[in-house]
């Protein structure tokens, strides 16, 4: 049997409008971003490498030509990035079996990763590489969807391509956490930086944890709407009964000799009132909100009744209940596995800058499911006992 063909599409077309720099030139290491990718692209065998360029493309144009990749300029560019995957799918060979799309701000992605994307390679599914559950890049796209590529007018990018043939998408999951990091910011640049030379890593999050104590403790009672709502990042502060549940929490704590001065919390009022009401009783100096501790965004869905949401998109609402891991309501929204990437990467900042004994969390039941779980060297997707509101939950590591 003939060895399959890959090629590779990558996309540096872009303004780097939130980067404020031309993202495909910055440096990484000792080498720039674009000739990290096509480096590592070149040595995971891929002949067939196209960089679509739109922006800045006289000052891209000659690295592309010293490492041996084929230029294609998108003159629609400023349309958007769907543009630019269609000029890229367009010009390479119609002979490969399947070819990657990779945008340029996705540098951290290796040759193995290729490798295990392409030995899991099925003619009629994608690929996507996945750490911890999360999605990442690139996606490998099998030749049978180049035409509906082409084809489509470009309403709801290729999502609307790859979601329309949701079974098909294969996650596959790699030990890299490179291919969930991007430099769409200066701020992700920096931590991209960070992390090649070792610091705020996914994985040092246990050791960070180690010889201290967690009080996990989920927020009061909310006030109640008339019938059941999809609460997410929507706003809604306590009860009385919630207030009376976070004074209660606060007694259960003045049991233990606490050893920090501070609590950390959600910015959402359920969360930081309930801090607020601990911080008074227990006698702690201040509240640090960070809103890498809020609760899922559930996107368009997000305090919205639930019965509404059932008659307005019934397919999707049963998409959700046989995906409730995976499944994501639009653009900007998240899943559980996004969720536990964003709640232990902001734990691992907090504990880096953080050397008290003591950690007090104040936040939401996904929250504390993620940061729970892992701190018992669990993933968000196991068992876990769902915390009542107002509860405190003691994890020593």
């Amino acid at each position: 049997m003939d060895k399959q063909q890959f090629g590779i599409c990558v996309l540096a077309a872009g303004f780097s409008s939130r980067m404020g720099s031309f993202k495909p030139l910055l440096p990484l290491n000792d080498e720039t971003v674009i000739e990290r990718v096509l480096r590592v692209s070149k040595a995971a065998g891929i002949r067939q490498r196209v960089v679509v360029t739109g922006y800045n493309r006289e000052a891209l144009a000659p690295l592309l030509e010293k490492n041996g990749a084929v230029e294609v300029r998108n003159p629609r560019f400023e349309e958007g990035m769907f543009t630019s995957i269609q000029a890229g799918v367009s010009a390479l060979p119609r002979n490969l079996d399947g070819f990657f799309v990779l945008p340029v701000d996705c540098p951290l992605v290796t040759k193995e990763v290729l490798a295990a994307l392409e030995q899991s390679f099925e003619p009629d599914k994608f690929s996507v590489p996945c750490y911890r559950g999360k999605k990442g890049h690139p996606l490998l796209i099998p030749a049978m969807y180049r035409q509906a590529i082409l084809r489509h007018d470009g309403t709801g990018g290729l999502k609307a391509i790859t979601d329309k043939d949701y079974g098909k998408m294969k996650r596959i999951e790699v030990r890299e956490e490179g291919v969930v990091m991007d430099m769409d910011t200066p701020r992700a640049y920096e931590k991209i930086k960070e992390w090649l030379a070792g610091k705020e890593r996914f994985e040092d999050f246990l050791k960070l944890a180690e010889g201290r104590r967690f009080f996990l403790v989920r927020h009061g009672q909310i006030r109640q709407h008339k019938e059941k709502i999809f609460l997410g990042q929507t706003d809604v502060p306590l009860s009385e009964t919630g207030r009376r549940q976070a004074a209660e929490a606060a007694d259960y704590l003045r049991r233990f000799s606490i050893q920090t001065d501070r609590i950390y919390t959600s910015d959402l009022s359920r969360a930081s009132q309930t801090a607020e009401i601990l911080r008074e009783r227990v006698g702690l100096a201040r509240i640090v909100e960070e809103k890498g501790l809020r609760e899922m965004n559930l996107g368009s869905w997000d305090g919205r009744f639930i019965h509404e949401i059932k008659r307005e998109f019934p397919a999707e609402y049963e998409k959700r209940g046989q995906n409730l891991m995976i499944y994501k309501q639009g653009r900007g929204s998240e899943n559980f596995f996004d969720l536990q990437y964003r709640v232990i990467k902001c734990l691992i900042s907090i504990l880096r800058k953080d050397m008290a004994q003591d950690v007090i969390l104040t936040a939401h039941s996904g929250v504390l499911r993620a940061t729970s779980n892992n701190l018992e060297g669990k993933d968000i997707s196991e068992d876990w006992e769902k915390m009542k509101n107002g509860e405190v939950r003691v994890i020593v590591c």
